[in-house]
């Protein structure tokens, strides 16, 4: 088969590369960077380099493909001008014209727990908006939504707090087992839908392992060799008025908040737990090590 993945090399893009050229597949692999062609060429793909917004070079590549993975590149939340929902809605659009113009008739879309509605989710609706412009494409167009829960990784950006305060310090705090994703495993499940024939539109949920806030401290805590590591939580407008002093964009702050109290009311997880998948092989304790490597660095 002929692939497209979009997505450069990162932590999702790089394993799902290796995975479709070791299947022996026809590899294209979309970065901004043209310093990435030599490492993406090195994986025994192709590299497209190009932009995303660009329906013209879009259009091109996909032409003659047997199907893409699409994915959307983050916000940088430092930018306080930008509007994030409409920064995906962007790329939304631009890519329903790049496929109605190529003909593509398969595409697996990377979106994310909370795309099923815009309400109840926080910043999360972005993903909503997205999944309703893609659906815009032609019945015959077959699209797989995935949709992950939170990535391990999200857990790093607690790392410097871990280390100067002994803490996780946020505004919530999950007695029930909550759903994390590791990049590794959303990418086996890409790789494997992506080669699968399939007609229509269907969901399929990704995780990894589903754990309360204090079963994930013991994992850190046990890592980094700091029995006393504790969440702690603060109130929700405390953090808010952080993010805001640190320079994130206020909309994002706004987002993440309710993506917080979503959380921790469980309406993030409502529609994840109706359509609840079997658990991947990357476990909490397996992230654990990449924490404390990191904590260990700084």
């Amino acid at each position: 088969m002929k692939i497209i993945v979009t997505g450069s090399l990162g932590p999702i893009s790089r394993p799902l590369t290796q995975l479709l050229v070791q299947q022996g597949q026809s590899v294209t692999v979309i970065s901004s960077n043209a310093s990435k062609q030599k490492a993406i060429e090195d994986l025994g793909a192709n590299a497209a380099i190009g932009s995303l917004k660009d329906v013209a070079f879009l259009t091109n590549i996909f032409t003659g493909s047997d199907a893409i993975y699409l994915m959307e590149p983050t916000v940088n939340f430092s930018d306080t001008t930008i509007d994030i929902y409409e920064h995906y809605r962007q790329f939304a659009r631009v890519y329903v014209q790049a496929i109605r113009q190529s003909c593509v008739k398969r595409i697996v879309h990377l979106s994310s727990i909370g795309g099923h509605t815009e309400n109840g989710n926080g910043m999360l609706k972005f993903h909503h908006y997205v999944e309703q412009i893609l659906k815009e494409l032609p019945a015959e167009v077959a699209i797989t939504t995935l949709r992950p829960v939170s990535f391990y990784s999200n857990i790093l950006a607690f790392v410097p707090m871990a280390k100067s305060q002994n803490a996780i310090i946020t505004d919530y705090k999950s007695l029930h087992k909550e759903p994390w994703a590791s990049p590794l495993d959303i990418a086996d499940v890409i790789a494997e839908e992506i080669v699968k024939p399939f007609e229509g539109r269907r969901v399929r949920y990704i995780a990894s392992d589903e754990v309360t806030s204090d079963e994930l401290v013991v994992a850190l805590s046990e890592a980094i060799g700091k029995p006393d590591l504790k969440w702690v939580t603060v109130p929700a407008e405390v953090l808010q008025k952080r993010f805001i002093e640190l320079g994130m964009n206020p909309q994002g702050v706004e987002g993440l908040i309710a993506l917080n109290a979503a959380k921790q009311a469980g309406t993030l997880y409502e529609d994840y737990y109706q359509h609840r998948p079997v658990l991947g092989k990357v476990k909490i304790k397996d992230f654990a090590k990449d924490f404390a490597k990191l904590y260990n660095q700084q």
